[in-house]
């Protein structure tokens, strides 16, 4: 059968009648590049402007809660800026398919700025676990190592077990403690820390050889093993403190870091469906007004 001329159909200008899936993935890698390439900048600012506000003298340098909250902003000011970019360029590139209306086109964009999103998120997961970024992992290393203080580092390094037993086993006789004695005081403390208390006994007979072997009275060896147990719990207090600081931290960052990611997909979305609206009506944002 032959076809008329009624019988030809054209197609509209620019129109895309192939079957399939409707995402394009050039415009979404595209996207998905320079979101990735706006966050690495803007991180390595961050870094930047970071480490000029902390100082190893705690008396000039900025709060850790002013430095946290500056840390928030930037980094969801990045997650959008980013975000926004990626899924703008995604839906402005995009071949609108003009069989739809122009709501599932905006449908259709956003979905695009969507999956630039999730795509820029794994390569920036990748960027960061890979020797690529180590130059920027010990700046932030630096920036907390610094931020802490001297002094905080210098108490970390210290032992606080070694530092009792210094001070309770300061000898004024001949003979200086041996150190299976050292040692054996050693295990009473760490074992008494774990039962939560001193045994008398123990304490008795750590107490009667100090007194022998460091020629000191009974009850100064036994104040001195007080003053050492004392410190230890104090220390192990410490340790459980900062350790419980530390998992109630790394609860908020996880929670902010989800909330930032989802308000960065939102930007995403919204830029994308702007992105498909400006190539519909041909705007030139650049043009001058």
């Amino acid at each position: 059968m032959s076809l008329g001329t009624s019988d030809v159909v054209v197609s509209p200008p620019g129109s895309d009648t192939k079957s399939g899936s409707y995402l394009e993935w050039s415009p979404i890698f595209g996207g998905a590049v320079l979101s990735v390439a706006i966050s690495t900048i803007m991180a390595a600012f961050g870094s930047a402007i970071g480490l000029s506000l902390v100082s190893a003298d705690t008396s000039r340098s900025t709060s850790m809660t002013v430095l946290a909250i500056a840390a928030a902003l930037w980094a969801l000011w990045i997650t959008v800026s980013a975000c926004g970019a990626g899924g703008y360029l995604a839906g402005r590139m995009r071949k609108p398919m003009l069989d739809s209306s122009s709501s599932e086109r905006g449908v259709r964009d956003g979905a695009h700025g969507l999956v630039v999103w999730a795509v820029g998120a794994l390569l920036v997961a990748f960027i960061t676990s890979s020797s690529i970024m180590g130059a920027a992992r010990t700046a932030a290393s630096g920036a907390a190592a610094v931020a802490g203080g001297a002094s905080t580092l210098i108490s970390q390094q210290a032992d606080p077990l070694a530092s009792a037993l210094d001070g309770m086993m300061r000898s004024t006789g001949t003979e200086p403690v041996t150190q299976g004695e050292r040692e054996e005081a050693s295990r009473i403390l760490v074992r008494s820390l774990a039962n939560g208390s001193l045994d008398p006994a123990d304490r008795g007979y750590i107490a009667s050889r100090m007194a022998t072997r460091m020629n000191v009275p009974q009850a100064e060896a036994e104040k001195r093993i007080d003053e050492a147990y004392a410190r230890l719990i104090q220390a192990r207090d410490a340790a459980r403190e900062a350790a419980e600081k530390a998992r109630r931290t790394a609860v908020i960052v996880a929670f902010l870091t989800a909330a930032v990611l989802l308000v960065g997909a939102a930007a995403a979305y919204m830029a994308a469906m702007l992105g498909g609206q400006h190539r519909d009506e041909e705007i030139d944002i650049f043009a001058r007004r």
